[in-house]
């Protein structure tokens, strides 16, 4: 009598698999995480670029920078009293003051001069930060703890890559660290 073969996988083959399929995934997410932080922050870059040429925009239509960012785009205004600077600059059609990058990953905001910082006022440059936006701010809250990114009106883009703060929120300045650091 002939023994019928059967046809299958054994108990031994599948942890086999399973301990494989293990190892690759234990590799591959925090490489993929990573990745999708990285390439995240490209929606803070692409925002302040934009906002920068915004900026310059207005400086060229009204010979001074904006003091405000502002989300409705009906709100823009050259100053017309020379005692008080009411520019504002129009980021988008929403009416809110709290502008939200493109992909909703950062806050966009003007810092505003101190007196220590002093070598320039507002009107004649600006600093412009993205910082992580949280979900109470509308945003997704996802680069949380990632850093915040600076663009300044000579072109200088820098990084807080390791959330020192340092010049803090209220200072004009440069961090450490590039755009293109990683």
């Amino acid at each position: 009598m002939k023994r019928a073969r059967l046809y299958g996988f054994t108990l031994i083959e599948l942890m086999i698999v399973v301990v494989i399929i293990g190892i690759l995934a234990a590799i591959a997410y925090p490489s993929y995480t990573k990745y999708t932080i990285q390439t995240r922050r490209s929606d803070a870059q692409i925002a302040l670029t934009q906002a920068a040429a915004l900026q310059e925009k207005f400086n060229s239509d009204c010979s001074h920078y904006a003091q405000v960012l502002y989300g409705a785009k009906t709100a823009r205004a050259c100053a017309t009293n020379a005692n008080f600077d009411d520019g504002k600059l129009s980021m988008n059609d929403s009416a809110s003051t709290t502008i939200l990058s493109p992909g909703q990953h950062y806050v966009i905001a003007l810092v505003a001069p101190t007196a220590s910082s002093g070598t320039c006022p507002i009107t004649r440059c600006f600093t412009l930060q993205a910082t992580p936006a949280t979900k109470a701010q509308g945003g997704t809250g996802l680069q949380i703890g990632d850093g915040k990114f600076r663009i300044t009106s000579t072109g200088q883009k820098s990084w807080d890559k390791g959330n020192t703060n340092t010049p803090n929120d209220s200072t004009h300045g440069n961090y450490a660290y590039k755009w293109t650091d990683k």
